[in-house]
């Protein structure tokens, strides 16, 4: 089934497949990035209802946000649901998208069915706090962060035998407008100062991040697994920060299993 695209009337540009109008699931992408990251999940659910969706001063969605919150996408999220009068959905985020998913069910539980996190950090230590803020300040300043992103994001001999996924990546990361990408990154950098009550999750939730990941490690995984306490958890073997795509088999299969 093709996705169809579509603009609602907030200025959320979403893609979807509308199967059961009860119960979709959501794909939140990462930062920098937009909905077409998610193009090996596009194709693996292409039969499910699913909704892949631009966070705000991303892809084609409302940009020229100077301040942007996790409020603001989570009513971002809020609005497109409401919109499409979805009564429950599944949410699959990654990395700042699972931290959007989370700071959207802690405020409107009641809405989730099921929740997959993927790659997300907690309880940052300062050392990794203050790598990621050189990494900001290094953007603030007009430094290109692309191919060091890729980089962590992918093992080397992985980029070595698929170019055409570094070429994806490489030029989705450059044509971003560096106005709209610096408000939505400083509160990945600031995440750590907002905190969320997972006593409200009680949805089965799915825990999954790379085994060589270094920003969002398995040990920031198994943190959050013990905070939700209807969670579990999987380390993705053989994958880094971008395990959606260099594992997507695994990947995918492990999601379809927990949410169908």
């Amino acid at each position: 089934m093709k996705l169809e695209k579509y603009k609602d009337s907030h200025g959320n540009y979403f893609e979807y497949s509308t199967i059961n109008k009860s119960l979709s699931t959501i794909f939140i992408h990462g930062v920098g990035l937009d909905n077409t990251m998610w193009y090996p999940q596009k194709n693996y659910f292409q039969n499910k209802s699913v909704i892949f969706y631009d966070l705000l001063n991303h892809g084609q969605s409302n940009g020229d946000y100077k301040d942007l919150s996790f409020e603001i996408y989570s009513n971002q999220l809020l609005n497109l649901i409401n919109e499409l009068q979805i009564e429950k959905i599944n949410i699959v985020g990654f990395s700042i998208g699972a931290l959007v998913a989370q700071h959207f069910t802690e405020k409107f539980y009641e809405k989730v069915n099921k929740l997959v996190l993927i790659g997300s950090v907690y309880k940052r230590s300062d050392k990794q706090i203050q790598t990621v803020q050189r990494r900001y300040n290094d953007a603030v300043n007009g430094e290109s962060i692309t191919i060091n992103s890729i980089q962590r994001w992918f093992s080397e001999d992985y980029l070595n035998t698929n170019p055409e996924v570094f070429d994806f990546f490489y030029n989705l990361l450059e044509k971003k407008n560096n106005q709209n990408f610096l408000p939505a990154y400083k509160i990945f950098v600031n995440s750590d100062k907002h905190h969320i009550n997972y006593s409200v999750f009680n949805m089965p939730t799915l825990i999954m991040t790379g085994e060589n990941e270094v920003g969002s490690t398995p040990l920031m995984s198994e943190g959050i697994s013990k905070e939700i306490k209807n969670s579990s958890l999987f380390i993705i073997k053989n994958a880094k920060h971008g395990a959606t795509i260099e594992q997507a088999n695994v990947v995918n299969e492990k999601i379809n299993s927990f949410l169908y």
